[in-house]
């Protein structure tokens, strides 16, 4: 067994190459319109996004979301939201984000909504 979890394990080489990627990837600001997510929450980048504000929404585990198909199922943080979030300061980013995620968990997603149908 321990043979098994030494050899399925990542070398050190390779996690700094994950994390290389990662920083790399995270790095780049999306375009305007692309959907980015964080655990089951979406949102589209919109217009006015600073650099600033993508990075400190990376830091907080925001990446673009690849796979389109998945979109449907992650709830949308709402607009008027998100808009806010882009014109605070800084210092209000985490309680206007907040205010975003209590918004849109309030609203039933797609498959709950058949669910109750």
């Amino acid at each position: 067994m321990r043979w098994l979890s030494f050899l399925s394990s990542p070398s050190r080489e390779q996690l700094e190459r994950r994390k290389r990627y990662e920083l790399r990837r995270a790095a780049i600001k999306p375009r305007i319109g692309a959907t980015i997510y964080c655990a089951d929450l979406r949102m589209s980048v919109p217009p006015g996004m600073s650099d600033e504000l993508w990075r400190w929404l990376v830091e907080r585990g925001w990446r673009e979301l690849d796979d389109l198909s998945l979109r449907h199922r992650l709830r949308a943080l709402p607009a008027s939201r998100v808009t806010a979030l882009i014109d605070g300061t800084p210092e209000q980013w985490e309680e206007l984000l907040a205010d975003a995620i209590r918004h849109a968990i309030r609203k039933p997603t797609i498959e709950r909504a058949r669910v109750y149908a």
